[in-house]
């Protein structure tokens, strides 16, 4: 019989392309990732996965596999959901936030949840977005809050997602520089010779985001430092260090001494997603959780 863990982290594995990013995303190392994945392998006789220079690439019956298995896999964790709710009905929904929703935008909706829903537990978990297909399928969080870039999506394989928010990018510059004082948007590559402050992901998918946008407003970044929070990354902007892109929302709590300004020519985005199973996306708990997120955060249609 096929071992549950070792098809869980194939799965991870043909979600993500790649040993690494599946080894960061289950939060295992790469060795212990292709271990399991060769042990799969040996149980059914056959290879799953062909190397290419940037990742894996499945094989026929990689591809069936992991499309069997996924479905496995979310049907093993919708069952062990419902027994818990029959054994011991809800009294509250969990849902898994990233930093910066959690520090500029949860709070609005903990304080409505708690109007409408006193009866109701709204617990609040620290998760990654890397983690968040995991931490459905265990139940740890019922549904999570994501977000990517809308340059380079994020793969969420199977997961249900109601769209939320479009977090603008924005340039953010010291007081004393020369275009501080102007208004309106500004390209990107009309900066192309400064040097850029750059705010790092742990996310292997992400780890060039930057470079990447760059290079599609036509210029190669000159990258003097990488840090790990938009806060640091206002202050090495202040002082002069570098310039800077951030998603407006992490600038809820901007510094006196920088100015931000929209970017054009092309613009960018991050996009704010919430994302649960889909079995569970019409239960009761689930259903005005997501509802209030849509009336907080929402965009209009």
């Amino acid at each position: 019989m096929l071992d549950t863990r070792r098809l869980e982290i194939f799965c991870a594995v043909a979600e993500e392309g790649s040993l690494t990013a599946a080894a960061s995303r289950l939060h295992l190392t790469q060795s212990a990732v292709s271990q399991q994945v060769a042990i799969l392998e040996g149980d059914i006789g056959v290879a799953l996965l062909e190397r290419v220079p940037r990742g894996v690439r499945l094989t026929p019956v990689g591809r069936l596999l992991a499309e069997r298995a996924g479905t496995l896999m979310r049907d093993m964790a919708g069952l062990e959901q419902d027994l818990k709710r029959m054994v011991v009905p809800p009294t509250k929904v969990k849902l898994g936030v990233f930093a910066t929703a959690g520090a500029h935008l949860v709070p609005m909706v903990v304080q409505k949840f708690r109007e409408r829903h006193p009866d109701t537990q709204l617990v609040l978990h620290a998760s990654q977005p890397e983690d968040l297909a995991t931490e459905l399928g265990h139940g740890t969080i019922d549904v999570g809050l994501t977000w990517d870039y809308d340059f380079l999506p994020r793969p969420m394989g199977n997961l249900a997602r109601q769209h939320l928010l479009t977090d603008s990018m924005c340039l953010l510059l010291p007081r004393d520089h020369p275009l501080a004082a102007e208004h309106g948007p500004i390209r990107l590559a009309e900066l192309a010779g400064e040097p850029w402050v750059v705010r790092g992901h742990t996310s292997p998918r992400y780890e060039e985001a930057f470079t990447v946008m760059c290079r599609i407003a036509w210029f190669e970044p000159r990258i003097v430092f990488r840090t790990e929070d938009y806060q640091s990354v206002q202050g090495l902007v202040a002082a002069n260090v570098g310039i800077a892109v951030a998603p407006r929302l992490s600038m809820a709590a901007q510094r006196p001494d920088i100015v931000i300004r929209p970017i054009e020519g092309p613009s960018f985005a991050r996009r704010i997603d919430a994302v649960m199973l889909p079995e569970t996306r019409d239960t009761p708990m689930v259903r005005r959780l997501l509802d209030l997120l849509g009336e907080v955060w929402g965009e209009p249609s």
